[in-house]
């Protein structure tokens, strides 16, 4: 047959993947007696294979699972056919795939975690740094840059939540001893394979297991959202740093001039990152497209979605970009007077005791009038401008008062804290799951 060649195959977290997924299957039948007990030196090539990515990949197979089995037959001899026994690939490219997306997905919510610290260290840092806000990209209502940060922080905390509870309650579901679609006679323990590989349960239905690929699609729904959020921001750097806007300075090492014009600096990983989000959404949409019309069971058109894991790599990347540079921006203090304008009509509601509506209507007259300056306008209505400072600290929970928002970055370190230690936690026992399956295998091989 035609043979297609994947760019996954040579990812160093499928290849690991792979070879842990195989060693489980395999032990599991020399422990359980369902193989003749002098098989077990394939047990040591397994571990062995680890290390030896480039040479098992060296060669023309269609995969990486073929040229694995492959290399263990040329190595171990005949006792390595009993690696096919009671195992499909289907159940082992599925295991193997949500291994691969496990490990990536956990260094994906270490990249937001070290945004969300990002963040809240800046805006610590501009608590009392002025900035509009805009609606229609038009001056809107005064702020601070502390309030916008938050609300990034705020963006990247619920989709960490989500991204989290996808990888434990969908992604960490083992399809081993699953066989093509409904099992194999063999007297399997799919809880104890679960185990060996380190996962949180079993993935039941076998059909479920090895035919579909919602979990894929699951993980990468809030991700790609995550990077949409992502690309929102990129956006607003990109327009605020413009000399139009000047109100943010990019650090100059995620700038660039141009080859002709001396005064350019061009906010490109920005622009990058803006394009990532537009290829997660991509992903996303193919891994839809590619399943939406296919018959329930596994069909190769399957093997078209497994590259897409990468893009979560595409979006730790990004993140990692996101939290450095946010680490050395800085804010102007601008202050516009005009946004001041709905303070001012609130202001004269409470003291000409008119309705909401006939102060906006005096208010937009009297801008008019005096060509658009909130302070003329305020002094023909014989009304006194409000501060900025005055404006900010009316503002009630989620605002931008600095003195809420102190509270509110207090509180919100320490959900980051939690999260953090939720996740190493989860890593923590993912690793050692992983050390004990080496050492039960290491342990085989002296009985």
């Amino acid at each position: 047959m035609t043979r297609f060649t994947s760019s996954l195959d040579k990812d160093r977290l499928i290849f690991r993947s792979v070879v842990l997924t195989a060693l489980a299957h395999f032990y599991h039948l020399w422990e359980r007696g369902l193989i003749p007990k002098d098989s077990k030196d394939v047990i040591r090539w397994l571990i062995r294979a680890l290390d030896e990515e480039e040479e098992i990949l060296s060669g023309s197979y269609e995969d990486v699972h073929e040229a694995l089995e492959e290399w263990l037959l040329r190595n171990a001899g005949k006792n390595a056919g009993w690696l096919a026994y009671g195992k499909s690939r289907n159940d082992q490219v599925a295991t193997a795939l949500r291994l691969t997306l496990r490990w990536k997905i956990i260094h994906l919510l270490w990249e937001v975690n070290r945004l969300r610290s990002s963040l809240l260290e800046a805006a610590e840092d501009n608590l009392e740094v002025n900035m509009p806000l805009f609606t229609h990209l038009q001056p809107a209502q005064p702020s601070t840059a502390a309030h916008y940060l938050l609300y990034i922080e705020e963006e990247c905390f619920r989709h960490w939540r989500a991204i989290w509870y996808m990888l434990r309650e969908v992604v960490d579901l083992s399809p081993l001893g699953s066989g093509p679609i409904a099992g194999s006679s063999l007297p399997l323990d799919r809880g104890r394979l679960a185990d060996l590989l380190g996962f949180a349960g079993v993935e039941v239905n076998t059909l479920l297991a090895t035919g579909s690929r919602s979990f894929l699609v699951l993980s990468l729904g809030p991700i790609a959202s995550l990077m949409v959020s992502m690309g929102r921001v990129a956006e607003d750097l990109i327009v605020w740093s413009s000399p139009q806007f000047s109100l943010v300075e990019i650090p100059s090492d995620h700038v660039s001039t141009s080859s002709i014009m001396p005064q350019k600096r061009n906010p490109v990983t920005l622009e990058i990152i803006r394009a990532k989000s537009a290829k997660l959404i991509g992903s996303l949409t193919s891994l839809m497209a590619i399943t939406k019309g296919l018959p329930s069971g596994y069909n190769l058109d399957l093997q078209e979605t497994n590259e897409h894991i990468l893009a979560v790599d595409e979006a730790s990347e990004s993140i990692r970009v996101m939290a450095d540079l946010f680490k050395r921006i800085k804010f102007s203090d601008l202050r516009i007077k005009s946004t001041l304008a709905q303070d001012l009509a609130e202001k004269l509601v409470k003291e000409r005791k008119v309705t909401y509506r006939e102060a906006h209507s005096l208010i937009a007259s009297a801008l008019k009038d005096n060509g658009w300056d909130l302070e003329k306008a305020a002094e023909s209505l014989g009304l006194e401008l409000p501060s900025f400072s005055e404006v900010l600290k009316s503002r009630g929970r989620g605002g931008p008062n600095p003195d809420i928002l102190r509270k509110e970055i207090s509180s919100r370190k320490k959900l980051l804290q939690d999260d953090i230690e939720k996740l190493a936690d989860y890593e923590g026992e993912k690793r050692e799951a992983e050390e004990n399956l080496l050492r039960l295998a290491r342990e085989s091989l002296m009985e």
